[in-house]
């Protein structure tokens, strides 16, 4: 490997060097590269890193296009193994079963308002609105996903946690 090389020359992934290797009298430093780093936050908790056919964090965001993958990568091996794949699945499943619950509960709210004359002007806009935010809330979860954050919603991301941790 090249001397502050700022990619590894087998995997291609950037390489953290550390403030150590600024000097030239310094201690050798162990160079690891940032993907297999970052990899090692999917571990399963006997220190062991799970191995996907897919990087975890796409994995995720695979997660959130819709409950179908979310339930199979629930189920199926290796991504039930691994945390950060089964923790992200959990919290859009909850995700998807809230949003639902909360059009039902929309609906029967916009069928009581649209019989009252003057309340159908009103209401038409707050469907847009609401459908703007929910898009909005699954795009966040689909970027903070991909940058191998673990953001958690204020309730459902709790319950989501706590039930992927039962689950191992």
């Amino acid at each position: 490997m090249e001397d502050r090389a700022p990619d590894c020359a087998q995997c291609g992934g950037a390489i953290a060097w550390g403030e150590a290797a600024a000097h030239e009298d310094a201690a050798p430093v162990q160079l690891v590269p940032v993907e297999s780093a970052v990899a090692d936050v999917g571990a399963t908790g006997h220190g062991g890193r799970v191995e996907l056919p897919i990087p975890e964090n796409v994995a995720a965001v695979v997660a959130y296009m819709t409950p179908v993958p979310a339930i199979v990568f629930l189920y199926l091996e290796p991504f039930r193994r691994n945390m950060f794949v089964r923790f992200h699945s959990f919290q859009h499943v909850c995700v998807w079963v809230a949003g639902l619950g909360f059009a039902i509960a929309s609906i029967i709210l916009w069928t009581g308002l649209q019989m009252i004359p003057f309340m159908r002007v009103l209401v038409f806009p707050f469907v847009g609105l609401i459908s703007l935010a929910w898009f909005f809330l699954w795009l966040l979860l689909v970027v903070k996903a991909y940058h191998h954050e673990w953001f958690k919603l204020p309730l459902i991301g709790d319950f989501a946690e706590e039930w992927s941790r039962a689950q191992q």
